[in-house]
């Protein structure tokens, strides 16, 4: 099969988007599903079925063949259980000569750097960074979910910020404006919220909801609202210094991109994170914005395997493209 098509998928919890490129980085089909998570519980096979097959749809392609796919895929390990059960998925509904399954971060990595190396530093709903050095050796730091990590993610905020209403409530301290901002959203008390949370009637995404309003309070000079965000910045920092000494770097600075929907609240999350950054005494940390979003990302590797390279030219016409498609 030689059709010179590239299939790449990012697909967590915030949705699944695949992009399809051709060799010279013609953008020639894009679609976009629902979630991806836990596809190893009851009925996550079919739930997977369904959201790679809708996907696929949007992309207007008459058939599902390609000469190489990528599928970034939250919470996968290579080699193990879930990545035989995304493959089996995967051969019920698209060919490909080369097929490559990995974490949802591989993906973010590729596209935010464009291949190079360096680091991402990804907070979304939760938070992981995934470091690439030029050997193409690899290091995470993060990622451990709701109870064991998120410091820094969407749903970590949110829930460091109702953490600190709450003992301001058990200290018998008057309602501050973070309280109310809590009250208000949820329509329900900080009390009423917590255990509605652990009964399961208000979900982690939920929740994670309010980090944009948390934003706005911090952007309008409310105390408690900043400091959620600056805590956010410094234990962010943490995982791209974890990951800088994990691996070898050719010198002494590092190249850093940040992705996800938590740094839409830029400098205030963005500043301390620097902050804390630039009092690493043994590494330089170097901000770039992100280049291309994971899906691409995850067609630039599709492509990659399967050619055994990519050529570089083939970045400016895409990134045009990305731009004309608001993208």
């Amino acid at each position: 099969m030689e059709n010179g098509l590239y299939l790449g998928v990012d697909g967590g919890r915030s949705g699944t988007r695949c992009v399809v490129i051709t060799k010279e980085g013609e953008i020639v089909g894009r679609g976009r599903g629902e979630r991806v998570d836990f596809v190893l519980a009851p009925g996550g096979r079919d739930r997977l079925r369904r959201t790679l097959l809708s996907t696929l749809e949007g992309t207007g392609l008459e058939e599902y063949k390609f000469q190489g796919a990528f599928l970034g895929l939250s919470g996968v390990v290579p080699g193990g259980e879930l990545e035989q059960a995304v493959r089996e998925v995967c051969a019920d509904l698209f060919t490909a000569e080369v097929l490559e399954i990995d974490m949802d971060a591989v993906a973010a990595w590729a596209g935010a750097l464009q291949l190079q190396p360096g680091i991402v530093l990804i907070a979304g709903s939760g938070s992981i960074a995934l470091g690439v050095n030029e050997k193409r050796q690899r290091a995470r730091a993060g990622g451990w979910g709701y109870l064991f990590g998120d410091e820094g993610g969407g749903f970590g905020i949110a829930r460091d910020g109702l953490r600190r209403v709450l003992a301001s409530q058990d200290a018998g301290e008057p309602e501050g404006s973070l309280a109310a901002l809590y009250t208000r959203f949820f329509r329900r008390s900080p009390e009423e919220l917590a255990r509605d949370f652990y009964a399961g009637e208000v979900s982690r995404d939920a929740l994670a909801a309010i980090t944009a309003e948390i934003a706005k309070l911090a952007g309008e000079g409310d105390a408690a609202a900043r400091e959620l965000f600056q805590e956010a910045g410094r234990s962010l920092a943490l995982l791209v210094q974890a990951v800088g000494r994990r691996l070898r770097w050719p010198g002494k600075t590092i190249t850093w991109s940040p992705v996800g929907g938590v740094f839409r609240a830029q400098g205030l999350i963005l500043e301390p994170l620097k902050e804390s950054l630039a009092e690493d005494p043994k590494k330089s940390f170097e901000l770039v914005p992100p280049k291309f979003p994971p899906a691409v990302g995850a067609a630039l590797l599709a492509l990659e395997r399967a050619e055994g390279g990519v050529d570089p030219r083939i970045f400016p016409p895409l990134a045009e493209q990305l731009t004309k498609l608001n993208l």
